[in-house]
């Protein structure tokens, strides 16, 4: 069984300071097949002398179809010469134009809850991948496209939310969850049911044209209540406050006769 929907990507350093050598690489997995049959996939076969892993982050594997509302495809460039670093780091415009010297990988171009940002660096043809908010040296240069927006675990369990499918681990602010109910799915029928269009707020399945209507007039209908609720509720106030003038008022000009 291959479970390979989400998968894990290594991001290896390799830093030298006699020499004032940075160097960084994003790098696929290593597919392992257990005594179960099951496939697994890691970060543990190293990279070579120098190198040491300095984060794993999660991304949707490339192939997935359709590809999710608010996630691209991201090509890192890797060398075609030693030391095969990481050297250009860019989104891929067109999905079907694969080239082998890329590490793709599909992930969020915005924050959304569960995820981390992932930084870029740029020093000449070089690009340093790292979770620090802050480059390698000054030196270092935050790329255009920096940052991105990763999984650090591997998330099985997804939410609609406002037509995008959400990683859920934590509770999600509830500036995000709109929905009332608690459906989750995988990501495969999360894709599936989350309609782009609308919030999902019909137990996970998708509203056709007549529903979308219907909702959007419940909407206006309860707009217009909220509304005319308030607007009595300050009339009547004011109402009072006149009253209560008008009536001091007399009051006054009766003492002031007495």
């Amino acid at each position: 069984m291959i479970d390979d929907d989400i998968i894990p990507y290594c991001i290896w350093h390799y830093i030298d300071l006699n020499t004032n050598t940075i160097l960084g690489y994003i790098g696929g997995p290593q597919k392992h097949k257990k005594e179960n049959g099951n496939i697994e996939f890691d970060c543990t076969e190293n990279k070579g002398t120098g190198w040491v892993l300095a984060g794993t982050f999660y991304g949707v594997s490339p192939s997935f179809r359709p590809i999710p509302i608010g996630m691209k495809i991201f090509c890192a460039k890797r060398a075609k010469e030693f030391p095969y670093n990481t050297k250009d780091m860019y989104l891929m415009y067109d999905p079907y134009n694969i080239k082998e010297n890329c590490v793709y990988f599909t992930t969020y171009i915005q924050q959304v809850p569960n995820t981390v940002p992932l930084y870029f660096y740029a020093l000449g043809d070089n690009i340093f991948p790292s979770f620090d908010s802050f480059p390698p040296s000054s030196e270092w240069i935050e790329t255009r496209i920096s940052p991105i927006f990763v999984m650090i675990n591997k998330n099985k369990k997804f939410k609609c939310v406002n037509g995008r499918c959400l990683p859920w681990i934590d509770p999600i602010p509830s500036m995000y969850d709109s929905d009332p109910h608690d459906d989750l799915f995988t990501l495969e029928n999360c894709v599936i049911y989350c309609n782009e269009l609308v919030v999902s707020k019909n137990k996970g399945r998708p509203f056709n044209i007549l529903e979308m209507i219907a909702s959007e007039n419940t909407k206006k209908k309860h707009s217009y209540t909220h509304i005319w609720i308030v607007f009595l509720f300050f009339l009547t106030f004011v109402i009072l406050i006149v009253i209560i003038f008008k009536r001091s008022q007399k009051n006054s000009i009766a003492k002031k006769y007495i």
